[in-house]
């Protein structure tokens, strides 16, 4: 069965328009429950029934109260629910509380048109009784107004004055919460930090999947850039991603049979050029023969250059042959202050070269680590002075380093020192230069070990090289 195709776009764009429903579907739902869509605004949510419990109580308090007590009473309120409350009658007057400039366009909301049957308190002052469950909502109102713009919530009350005028509770704020009574912020606040974590969760396996495959990605991408061409991606995806990662694949096998003729090319033609060069020395050595003393210093120079050849000719060989050390040898139990001791009488008998190293077993490819150090050493002899070896055991790893006092390289050219070919501009003259192979050999070497190689100027001057082996490769 053949899967459908969605480009990535309109798969983030899908889960967008998704997350976006679940958002707005949930803010309504809140919206509801809270203000009572449908019925008037804020006044017939949980703020207008705030409100009407507070009158209520002011009510039921003062009508049992001497009207020279309610003052320090509103005085008590003002400072329990940190709003400012004052009592006023029809005509805007205010009657009790700390003085308040009131709005022209909130005296209209004080007068109670309620006729005298429906709790409008044409009467003298008495004790008022709770009412009924089932009684009607008191007429509320709620602005904005004044300069600056103030909030103003009020209710009107079953109360009236020792002048028989009927009262309003009048609630005055500078903002919009009103200490928590107008409009309380922390069911605000919850369920902002509800969608977020709805969106996170949401949200999450499909980033995840995309942040995923991109790592897996760039995971494969630096193997297949350090020369690991059988380096595959699983392709499982449908869109843009499971193209880039076929795109991948199929440049990992180009690479992979492109370096692999070159390989084999460079390998035959080396091959083919050890024959003619042999011919060629051999050759030379009879003419060496027959020739005059004029001659011999010609001869002379055209017998460095076919050496010359010959070693290069060899070094590209041993560097073609170094890819295939794992095929053609097996690890072996190795003490490597032995091996250490006879690379240094080879390489360097009367260098005088310092060697710090405990007793260190490792298991690995003996010729492998042999030729690489060696190489190391050789270099570090014919560029430096003052060389020293260091090892030890560290986290299941063995590390070598191969200190040197000599000159260093250019920073620039640190992290291309084992590339093959490269030479570091103070380093390319014939007779000191080298092929620049012997490094490039080393890294083939040490990664043919399951190891790393690599190179640092040292402080005061030199070269570290330093190497990390597994204990058991």
């Amino acid at each position: 069965m053949r899967r459908l195709k969605l480009p990535l776009y309109s798969k983030i764009l899908s889960w967008f328009a998704l997350n976006l429903a679940v958002l707005v579907a949930l803010f309504f739902f809140f919206l509801q429950a809270q203000f009572k869509l449908g019925l008037d605004w804020m006044l017939s949510g949980e703020p207008g029934d705030r409100i009407a419990a507070i009158g209520e109580s002011v009510a039921f308090e003062f009508s049992r109260l001497a009207e020279a007590e309610w003052p320090a009473r509103l005085n008590d309120y003002d400072q329990k629910h940190g709003v400012t409350f004052g009592l006023f009658d029809g005509r805007g007057e205010q009657v009790f509380g700390k003085p308040i400039a009131i709005p022209a366009e909130l005296v209209p909301k004080l007068i109670d048109r309620r006729p005298p049957g429906e709790g409008n308190p044409r009467r003298a002052p008495g004790p008022v009784s709770k009412r009924p469950a089932d009684a009607p909502p008191k007429p509320r109102f709620m602005m904005r107004a004044g300069d600056p713009s103030r909030y103003w919530a009020g209710i009107h009350l079953d109360l009236a004055a020792r002048s028989g005028r009927s009262l309003t509770l009048v609630m005055i704020s500078d903002n919009i919460s009103g200490g928590g009574l107008f409009f309380d912020l922390r069911p605000w606040l919850w369920l902002g930090a509800a969608a977020l974590l709805i969106s996170a969760l949401m949200w999450m396996p499909f980033v995840r999947g995309i942040t995923g495959f991109i790592r897996t990605l760039n995971t494969a991408a630096g193997r297949i850039a350090h020369g690991h061409f059988d380096e595959r991606i699983e392709n499982q995806r449908n869109d843009e991603l499971g193209e880039l990662s076929t795109s991948v694949n199929a440049m990992a096998a180009q690479l992979g049979d492109y370096m692999t003729q070159q390989r084999r090319i460079t390998a035959d033609v080396a091959h083919e050029l050890c024959s003619p060069i042999a011919r060629m020395q051999m050759a030379l050595g009879v003419v060496e023969q027959r020739s005059t003393p004029d001659q011999a210093t010609y001869l002379q120079k055209l017998d460095r250059e076919l050496q010359h050849m010959a070693k290069l000719v060899e070094e590209v060989l041993a560097f073609t042959k170094a890819e295939t050390i794992p095929d053609r040898e097996m690890p072996e139990d190795i003490d490597l202050r032995e091996m250490l001791q006879n690379v240094l009488a080879r390489e360097a008998p009367d260098n005088g070269i310092q060697l710090n190293i405990g007793d260190i077993k490792l298991h690995s490819l003996r010729g492998a680590l042999d030729r690489a150090i060696g190489n190391v050493v050789r270099n570090a002899v014919r560029y430096a002075a003052d060389i020293e070896i260091h090892a030890k055991a560290e986290n299941e790893r063995i590390i070598i380093q191969i200190l040197d006092r000599g000159p260093g390289v250019p920073e620039e050219a640190v992290s291309r020192l084992f590339e093959p070919f490269y030479r570091p501009e103070a380093a390319r003259g014939r007779n000191t230069g080298g092929s620049g192979l012997g490094l490039a050999i080393t890294k083939r070497c040490i990664e043919a070990c399951g190891g790393i190689v690599t190179a640092r100027n040292r402080e005061g001057g030199g070269l570290v090289v330093c190497i990390e082996l597994p204990v058991v490769a």
